[in-house]
């Protein structure tokens, strides 16, 4: 088998195999699935050996591709600025959740991204692990492969920019699971199809309360 079936075939794993469970003309670089170096999966067998076996593998993913983390306790692992991403943690308990199939949430991943107020609700209404921080300027998602959190993201983007409904997103999300499942090469997955924005300009201060402000002169 070529490298780039093999690394096909861990994509398909990931995004839709056991234990359950796109592109403008800026796009963040695409992410490598790949297997664990044996570096990393010494380092995971040496600090986790109480971990779950998916919470393990998918440590080792991570430090292989971005190395060590920042911080780490007996319950999550931590690193800062791992681009695209702002923040990545990968924890040792997951949570359940059951779309697009039942899986545990164990990686949760943020990127500066500004939501505006009247969209928050469509993307709490298309996927639960939308976490949206809107004084921050913080976009996070949990899921159980950074490949989820991806796609999640991208569609997540599609419904900010008006190009998806929430009904519409919910049938492209399986769909997308279900192409990867059968083969099909599916772009959503591979590497977020927009640039995160600065935290500058992702950040929400909000205003003054105009009855205070008042009351203050």
């Amino acid at each position: 088998m070529s490298i780039k079936s093999t690394l096909w075939s861990a994509m398909v794993a990931l995004l839709c195999g056991a234990p359950a469970y796109g592109q403008s003309a800026k796009a963040a670089p695409a992410r490598s699935v790949g297997l664990a170096s044996p570096q990393a999966q010494s380092w995971v067998r040496a600090n986790l050996g109480g971990w779950p076996q998916s919470a393990q593998d998918l440590a080792a993913q991570l430090v292989a591709r971005y190395g060590r983390p920042n911080a780490s306790t007996a319950d999550e692992l931590l690193w800062h600025e791992n681009s695209p991403w702002k923040r990545t943690v990968l924890y040792r308990a997951g949570v359940r959740h059951d779309f697009p199939t039942p899986h545990q949430d164990i990686l949760e991943q943020t990127i500066n991204y500004r939501v505006p107020a009247d969209k928050i609700a469509d993307l709490a209404a298309y996927d639960g692990s939308l976490i949206v921080d809107r004084t921050r300027g913080e976009l996070s998602v949990h899921c159980d492969s950074e490949q989820a959190n991806i796609l999640t993201l991208n569609i997540a983007d599609d419904i900010v920019k008006g190009e998806r409904s929430v009904d519409q997103a919910l049938a492209y999300h399986a769909q997308v699971v279900r192409g990867v499942q059968i083969g099909e090469r599916e772009s959503y997955p591979e590497r977020l199809k927009f640039m995160p924005q600065t935290a500058t300009q992702a950040a929400d201060p909000g205003s003054e309360a105009p009855l205070l402000q008042h009351l203050a002169r």
